[in-house]
């Protein structure tokens, strides 16, 4: 908490846990002054043994790096490999041609660093150097080494401390849902858009994040998973039971497929496969109002 409150200010160095994954940045450039993203501040830690450590500073970039191409997203960034080591560039067209950032990892991802192209920034700008997407590409290239999954889904821990994922594609009412979960003071809600699924010793559980919907839920509690389910708009209220071949293709859809690693790709269906069979699994047709808590409480959340 002590921390928190201090990344309002310029830091020379911070510390982020998100799904129990800590990322560690050092400012290495006495000229750049870091702070956090607001979003990020509830998930500032304070200082521990990272799963990654970053340097970031100021540097000289350019066009074209003898980079070997890997993934281009179709939007800001796109992963190359630079002699066998992961690195990811951004582009806008409001800067130009040059990157304006640059992030470099060892092989293993546990040390990288980032570098943001001098030219395009005031020496008295205050800087958070893992600005999005980068913070996110991070978190979902340390789960893509068999440690879990994202996905797009409105996240909530009941008044029993039991963890229930709402999964659906933009529109399908994952916001809508969490504002009204949102009315009810027995409900925790974790996000309206993305949550992290991973398996411990314990069980499937379930994260928050802080890459929130319109409606900004963003919590970095965590709990057991006891249920997920497909939402979509309908004409009346109903939960269907899914089947575990059904369910699968439907997580698989709604996740961050590492496209770009064939090995990830394959344990994110192997993971998924595990979960849709040892989790209850639903479709959810909904009118936007109060009654659809009702109907999953009365079929969630007294099992």
């Amino acid at each position: 908490m002590f921390e928190s409150r201090l990344m309002t200010a310029a830091t020379t160095s911070f510390h982020l846990r998100i799904a129990g994954l800590t990322i560690g940045v050092w400012g290495h450039d006495e000229t750049l002054k870091m702070q956090l993203d607001p979003a990020m501040r509830a998930f500032s830690v304070a200082a521990a043994t990272p799963d990654i450590a970053i340097q970031a500073s100021y540097r000289m970039l350019s066009e074209n790096p003898a980079d070997k191409p890997v993934f281009e997203s179709g939007g800001l960034w796109r992963l190359s490999t630079r002699h066998g080591r992961p690195c990811f560039r951004f582009v806008s067209p409001y800067f130009g041609t040059i990157p304006y950032k640059e992030a470099c990892f060892t092989a293993d991802f546990s040390r990288g660093e980032v570098h943001l192209h001098k030219p395009y920034f005031s020496a008295s700008q205050r800087l958070y150097p893992l600005e999005y997407p980068l913070d996110e590409l991070l978190i979902l290239y340390l789960l893509s080494q068999r440690r879990g999954v994202e996905v797009h889904a409105c996240g909530i821990i009941d008044a029993d401390g039991r963890g229930h994922v709402f999964m659906g594609h933009s529109g399908a009412g994952k916001t809508t849902l969490a504002k009204l979960w949102a009315t009810h003071p027995d409900i925790t809600i974790l996000s309206d858009d993305r949550i992290i699924l991973r398996h411990t010793s314990d069980g499937y559980c379930i994260y928050g994040t802080p890459w929130h919907g319109e409606a900004h839920f963003a919590c970095t509690a965590e709990a057991p998973l006891a249920s997920l389910v497909w939402i979509g708009h309908g004409s009346h209220h109903t939960l269907t039971p899914l089947a575990p071949v059904e369910a699968i293709g439907r997580l698989m859809s709604c996740s961050f497929p590492p496209f770009y690693n064939p090995e990830a790709l394959a344990w994110m269906l192997e993971f998924s496969t595990g979960l849709v069979h040892a989790i209850p699994t639903y479709q959810l047709a909904f009118l936007p109002n109060r009654h659809v808590l009702t109907l999953l409480q009365s079929r969630l959340m007294a099992i």
